[in-house]
């Protein structure tokens, strides 16, 4: 028989549709009421429209999310040879391009993102390495800029676009009386505040995967901000079901 731990429980999953079935799916399975309501639209860019890649002359690929990797494999003509080291900036990145059939040779230790990544054995000695960086448009330059400090020679490839949602008072009054509030990205995030726009959102527990979300929703004035072992669906589950264990749910 089932333990249903999140019984009751008012979640919104706030992650891009692309990402959001399975975590929706773990958390009703322990009897959370789900809300689906994504605050990022990825919108996938045409191969037609990629710079021409060699990837034979690469020595590196690094995905900074699950999209990237959804979008690059979508796109991708060529098959990236073994001699390219596979790179993914978390466990959910990683498990991500293994279900395509790529061995990941790298992959950030919690919290992951791209501080974890980037103090890395393996990410110091990249002096004249070709870096390929597969990401969305805009997002961190982190990465690229220290790894050129590094010596490295670096590549973008946007892959796909983020856009906010526009939602209607009945799908914010759904935000406002969560339980818990779910985040996985700082864009996310700061949607989320412009398209509820109404502090009351800041008394709601708020489930996020990294310090940097943790901070930058102190920030916004947040006032109960848990943050999760890492990025994947199982921790961030997980991390949940203990705090209302600890609050006696």
């Amino acid at each position: 028989m089932t333990t249903h731990l999140l019984n009751g429980v008012n979640v919104v999953v706030t992650r891009p549709v692309q990402q959001a079935t399975e975590l929706v799916h773990q958390l009703s399975e322990q009897g959370a009421i789900v809300t689906p309501l994504a605050m990022i639209v990825i919108d996938p860019v045409d191969a037609d429209q990629w710079p021409t890649l060699h990837c034979s002359e690469l020595d590196m690929v690094i995905f900074v999310s699950q999209n990237a990797v959804h979008c690059f494999m979508a796109g991708l003509t060529e098959t990236l040879p073994d001699t390219v080291q596979i790179v993914a900036v978390g466990a959910a990145t990683a498990n991500c391009l293994s279900e395509y059939g790529l061995t990941v040779d790298v992959i950030a230790p919690p919290p992951a993102g791209s501080e974890s990544l980037l103090a890395l054995a393996e990410m110091q000695t990249v002096a004249n390495k070709r870096i390929l960086i597969v990401r969305g448009n805009g997002g961190r330059e982190l990465i690229a800029e220290t790894l050129q400090e590094r010596g490295a020679k670096i590549q973008y490839l946007s892959v796909y676009q983020r856009r906010m949602p526009v939602y209607q008072d009945d799908d914010i009054a759904k935000v406002l009386s969560a339980d818990w509030l779910i985040v996985t990205s700082v864009s996310g995030l700061k949607n989320l505040w412009q398209v509820v726009n109404d502090k009351r959102i800041t008394q709601i527990m708020l489930l996020v995967v990294s310090d940097r979300i943790r901070q930058v929703a102190l920030d916004l004035g947040f006032q109960h901000v848990v943050v999760s072992d890492d990025a994947t669906d199982a921790a961030v589950v997980e991390r949940i079901v203990e705090m209302g264990r600890s609050n006696g749910k």
